[in-house]
């Protein structure tokens, strides 16, 4: 058996929050730590200004808020988590997450897969993205995604993904969920797991929100643009391929 635990990430100001998603997993009988969560209101402008710098020409192309850094370093918190208790795999979730589904069936799943990934989504935004592959295991579908979703409110990450995020988070460029979308900046084998056992809770605002309004943040119009384009060619040209390597792997397994 593989050694797996469950992380939670809270905020110490949102004691409602864990509440609910606490009664959630001991309903569940899952095992879970609270993790908690980096609070970006009590980030100083220089730790900060070490860590991200929105002039950074890779830089998302709208200014991160503390909320948005708090989150990031909140997320790197739990990696080390997995790297320091040696963790085969953890699942990671965030505060505002409704469990729809039976954990312990994902994790009976994940322990059954092969070893050829880094990094599983549980849950992704209401606007849900393309899936281009799709494998049977059990009861659930592992799935490849044309564009990796948004959102990073339920995931398992396994011991090597959390060694390669830690390897390139010294330095924040964009949010938490856009940057997992560069996977290939970080040679990350993401994979998807349908139908998903969890779901953005939107009884909750955001933390990040309360803090400081995303839509109103300072950004750079031709950033966005030549970002978006070099993502899209780039995204599309490396999903490719990778979705040949997996195909050439599960032959090979035949």
């Amino acid at each position: 058996m593989l050694k797996h635990h469950c992380f939670v990430i809270n905020l110490e100001r949102s004691p409602l929050r864990y509440q609910r998603i606490k009664s959630q997993l001991e309903a569940q009988k899952i095992d879970f730590s609270r993790l908690a969560a980096v609070d970006g209101a009590q980030l100083s402008s220089k730790r900060i200004d070490n860590l991200y710098q929105y002039t950074d020409p890779n830089a998302y192309y709208k200014q991160l808020n503390k909320g948005e850094v708090g989150c990031y370093l909140s997320h790197v918190n739990a990696w080390h988590a997995i790297v320091d208790k040696n963790l085969d795999f953890a699942i990671v979730l965030e505060d505002d997450v409704n469990l729809i589904g039976d954990l312990s069936g994902v994790i009976a799943v994940v322990e059954a897969l092969p070893n050829d990934w880094d990094y599983i989504k549980l849950a992704e935004h209401s606007r849900k993205r393309r899936v281009i592959s799709r494998q049977q295991f059990s009861a659930f579908e592992r799935v490849i995604y044309n564009k990796v979703p948004a959102r990073t409110c339920a995931q398992i990450i396994s011991l090597a993904g959390a060694k390669k995020l830690i390897a390139h988070s010294q330095k924040i460029l964009r949010p938490i969920d856009i940057d997992l979308q560069y996977w290939w900046e970080k040679d990350l084998r993401i994979f998807g797991l349908m139908p998903y056992p969890a779901e953005p809770n939107q009884q909750f605002g955001s933390d990040i929100d309360e803090l400081e309004k995303r839509n109103v943040a300072k950004r750079q119009r031709w950033k966005k643009i030549t970002h978006m384009l070099r993502f899209y060619f780039l995204n599309k040209q490396l999903t490719q391929r990778r979705l040949a390597q997996v195909k050439a792997a599960l032959k090979r397994a035949e």
